[in-house]
């Protein structure tokens, strides 16, 4: 959440992209940041479980820093809470409050989903 928030850390280079499986339930958050003089791609994989039309568990799976991957500890689990969906936006209240504006730029999804 700080990350994603720009709290500390590396600055982002771009834009953080979330692609959201729906047949398999996963979700990626990806994003590139500036380590030192290096732009480094890092990532995090989760399992999603819907509690219900609004209410998603959250459970992430394995993180990525450049090449180098690892597992997530069990304990790393969140939440999210769906405010507001149309076609092009989403917003959502995680569980630690950080409120989160995603936006739909891939029409091929878009067109998929007609």
């Amino acid at each position: 959440s700080d990350s994603i928030l720009g709290k500390g850390g590396f600055p982002r280079v771009g834009p953080i992209i979330q692609n959201i499986d729906t047949t398999t339930l996963t979700a990626k958050n990806s994003e590139t940041v500036q380590y030192i003089l290096f732009p480094v791609p890092r990532s995090v994989s989760a399992e999603l479980s819907p509690v219900n039309g609004k209410f998603t568990d959250v459970k992430f799976k394995r993180f990525q820093l450049g090449p180098i991957s690892f597992d997530a500890p069990d304990s790393f689990r969140g939440a999210l809470d769906i405010t507001y969906l149309d076609e092009d936006v989403r917003l959502t209240r995680g569980d630690k409050g950080n409120i989160f504006v995603l936006t739909r730029s891939n029409v091929e999804c878009r067109r998929r989903s007609e």
